[in-house]
């Protein structure tokens, strides 16, 4: 199939006046996370074990859900069961364990405002015992849709190598010929179906370097570090690489590494204009299970989720006793 210029002119007219479109911040503005998630684009993200790369892109999910109302499919069987999922989800989104723990743990308002909230706005794939394979996966999602009779702006499978290998003869039994012909079908099935398709995955093993002071760490991981080789950062747009420094390890601008200290390292941006290349420091609030960032004075930064739409409608929820209200309430966030 080609086009001709005549064929898409009044696309490359408003391509004109309005210039290359960002897609939507993710609760952090774009001069301090320069990172947007587009409708039909991809996005992956790629860390060793126990990076936080799934908390993060949660949380995201999650501003993105107060700011504009998204709605989220995830299938994350390293996270957990379905409801240890929701339950990190509702930590997330109050910021105080669902599970009872001590008497910080949320109160039983607290608990049904994030329940309320979280499935309206989240899905959980758990295929119990059951193969689930890309194709399998996307015609899932397609599937909820039509069931629950709402679109669903995001998928998330983290990580990859959970879904079951499905070669054909073409791979030739090669591992980049199978991951180029998968990740080819996640690029155009975000732009089928409008979604914004993540895919987290693990990086392959990386070589311990040691510095001037004989202390042994990883490395920040680099797009091509991803398991599976190059072929990610061919096929991405998208990509996040994650790092959590070693805690007590002098950085190269002479401050030390803190433990609860994130980076974000955006290895690639496509389409143009969605994100900008570079590192970004994060910050994990061990209490509240939030991220925050560092401004200019030193100050916490944590994301924005006041800019929803239907502002009046946070209000209604504030003042609702939700003892005697069902799951069938307008879109709701209380920050």
């Amino acid at each position: 199939m080609y086009k001709r210029l005549n064929d898409i002119e009044k696309d490359l007219n408003v391509l004109r006046e309005n210039g290359v479109q960002k897609g939507n911040e993710v609760g952090f503005k774009w001069d301090m996370l320069p990172f947007t998630v587009l409708l039909g684009k991809t996005t992956y993200i790629g860390a060793a074990p126990a990076s936080g790369k799934t908390e993060i892109w949660f949380e995201f999910l999650i501003n993105l859900s107060c700011n504009y109302g998204w709605n989220h499919i995830i299938y994350s069987p390293e996270t957990g069961s379905a409801e240890e999922i929701y339950s990190e989800l509702c930590y997330k989104f109050i910021g105080k364990p669902f599970i009872k723990t001590n008497g910080y743990e949320m109160t039983d308002r607290e608990k049904l405002k994030a329940t309320h909230f979280i499935d309206k706005h989240f899905i959980v794939v758990d295929p119990v015992d059951e193969d689930l394979t890309i194709d399998k996966f996307y015609e899932l999602c397609d599937q909820i849709e039509i069931e629950t009779k709402k679109t669903y702006h995001t998928t998330t499978i983290d990580p990859f190598n959970e879904l079951t290998e499905e070669y054909v003869p073409s791979d030739l039994g090669r591992e980049d010929k199978y991951l180029s012909r998968i990740l080819g079908k996640v690029r155009k099935n975000a732009r089928k179906s409008g979604r914004h398709n993540c895919i987290i995955t693990h990086v392959r093993d990386q070589q311990v370097i040691q510095n001037k002071d004989g202390k042994r760490f990883f490395p920040m991981p680099t797009a091509r570090d991803m398991a599976g080789g190059q072929v990610w950062f061919r096929k991405g747009l998208n990509i996040l690489m994650i790092w959590r420094p070693p805690y007590g390890l002098v950085s190269e601008d002479g401050t030390m590494y803190e433990d609860n200290e994130v980076h974000i390292n955006i290895a690639k941006a496509k389409p143009k204009g969605t994100a900008k290349k570079g590192t970004y420091k994060l910050f994990l609030d061990l209490q509240r299970y939030q991220y925050y960032m560092l401004d200019y004075k030193g100050e916490r930064l944590y994301a924005d989720r006041s800019t929803h739409t239907h502002q009046h409608e946070i209000e209604e929820v504030e003042k609702a006793d939700f003892t005697k209200i069902a799951y069938e309430r307008p879109d709701d966030c209380p920050f």
